[in-house]
């Protein structure tokens, strides 16, 4: 798995990029690193766009993960949207309906 941050597309607003595998294993440390990046912000509404273009294969673990960012995200009146999601992340989402509980967007021009 490659997780990476880029440059924040405005202010209080992280970019995650994630790629590769995230299987049962690796989506522990999406966790890890996706709430690590949430605690950071310290916007009065933080946001989180997180880009899957490069996911390879993505578990039901690694949606887990995203879900439990949002729910954070949330809390503090944040939001969490999903960017350019691969054919592999949208299978496994559209599989478990949770292409209605995540909000996905086909690019950052949508956010």
């Amino acid at each position: 798995m490659d997780l990476r941050l880029d440059d924040p597309p405005a202010p209080g607003v992280v970019l995650v990029a994630i790629g590769g595998e995230v299987d049962l294993v690796a989506a522990g440390v999406l966790e890890r690193f996706l709430l690590g990046a949430v605690a950071e912000q310290r916007s009065p509404r933080p946001g989180l766009i997180v880009d899957l273009s490069d996911a390879e294969f993505f578990g039901c673990a690694g949606v887990n993960a995203l879900i439990a960012a949002q729910r954070r995200l949330e809390r503090s009146g944040g939001w969490l949207r999903l960017v350019d999601v691969s054919p592999a992340v949208s299978r496994v989402l559209n599989a478990n309906g949770m292409n209605t509980r995540l909000r996905v967007t086909s690019s950052m021009d949508d956010l």
